[in-house]
Parts: structure tokens; sequence; C-alpha cells
């Protein structure tokens, strides 16, 4: 069993963050709603804002999303819903990596310019990546593919 005198003093500020429940006589908190889709829910803590993990997952994203790109969230949900849900490359929703996690699709954006292009799956967006962007570079790459020489 893990003491207190083990933990980091980190993990001792974490500690005292947690909601202990003789801090809260009633052994309870009030309901309150769901910051991300209103559903009311009954917390664990009092900083428990979201009903469920994926509330909190997509509002981080969202908020990611704006700060980073500048784009809002309808305006990425529209993209996504024009595309079918899919890489706006090969057309794939993504990809199982292991039983366990499941890649989906990357919000892909210009490095140059910080534009939005649209929603890739992780294999075409690191694709770009490694052309570094370059239109040459593709070209060069599909050039390569269609050639038919073999080497003897």
């Amino acid at each position: 069993m893990v003491s207190i005198t083990d933990l980091s003093s980190w993990d001792k500020r974490e500690l005292a963050k947690t909601a202990k429940p003789d801090k809260y006589p009633q052994g309870r908190f009030k309901d309150k709603a769901c910051k991300r889709c209103n559903t009311v829910f009954s917390p664990q803590g009092p900083s428990h804002h979201y009903c469920q993990d994926r509330c909190r997952q997509e509002s981080q994203a969202a908020r990611r999303y704006e700060k980073v790109y500048g784009v809002k969230e309808e305006d990425i949900l529209r993209m996504y819903e024009e595309q079918g849900g899919c890489c706006k490359i090969c057309g794939g929703k993504g990809f199982l990596m292991h039983k366990s996690k499941k890649h989906g699709l990357n919000l892909d954006h210009c490095h140059t310019t910080g534009n939005v292009r649209g929603w890739l799956c992780d294999n075409c967006n690191r694709a770009l990546g490694l052309f570094q962007d370059s239109i040459v570079n593709l070209e060069a790459a599909i050039a390569y593919l269609r050639g038919d020489e073999k080497v003897t």
C-alpha cells in the first residue's frame, strides 16, 4: 500500500484537490446539466462538468480546433458531414491500430497558410507531411508509380 509520504509533491497537490466524501456531508453533489449536451447528471465531484468522457473530449477538441485553426465547431462538423465522415483523399474512415485503438480522421491544414483543408485519415495525413505538402514531390511520386521500368 502506498503511503502519503511516498507521493511526489505533485501527487500530494492533486490528492488535496480530490473531493473527499467527508468534505461533503450530504454524500453526493447536486445534479447539474452537462456543459456539452445539457443532460442532467450526478457529478462525482465539484469540478465535473460533463456527463460522460465523450462530452468532455468533444468539448476539448472543439476548443482546440478553434484556438489552433480559428475554425468554429459548426464549420468543422459541416465539413465532416460534406465528406460523409470519410478521408478526403482515399475515402477511408480510419483504421483499427489495435483491438482497442481505432484511428479516425484528422483535421488537415496547410502549414504555410494555416487554412483548414479537410478531414484525412492518419495515413493520408502523414503522407502529405512526408511529401512536405509539395505538389512537385507528389507528381514525381505519381510518375514513379506509373512507370513500368524494372530493375534488372
